[in-house]
């Protein structure tokens, strides 16, 4: 038996312009979760400052801190750390 490919006739729509996609009338999907895990910025010194949760700027300074494979650092006063 040899496989063989059928093709719509002209007239036979390929489609269901019934509903459109992905949803149909006033059906509005499921909701999706929303994260609550918040991270808090940890210095590699012990005795230095910790950051505010949810915040990535720095906890010295309050400048914007720059992230180089999980490793916080602040350009402004050389403050270091991760996201813990």
């Amino acid at each position: 038996m040899t496989a063989q490919l059928t093709r719509p006739s002209p007239d036979e729509s390929t489609t269901n312009d019934d509903a459109p996609f992905p949803y149909g009338g006033g059906e509005p999907g499921l909701a999706l979760p929303a994260a609550n895990a918040r991270g808090v910025l940890r210095p590699e010194d012990p005795t230095a400052a910790v950051g505010a949760a949810g915040s990535t700027a720095c906890p010295d300074c309050a400048a914007e801190t720059v992230n180089g494979a999980g490793l916080y650092v602040c350009p402004d006063c050389a403050w270091s750390g991760t996201l813990r």
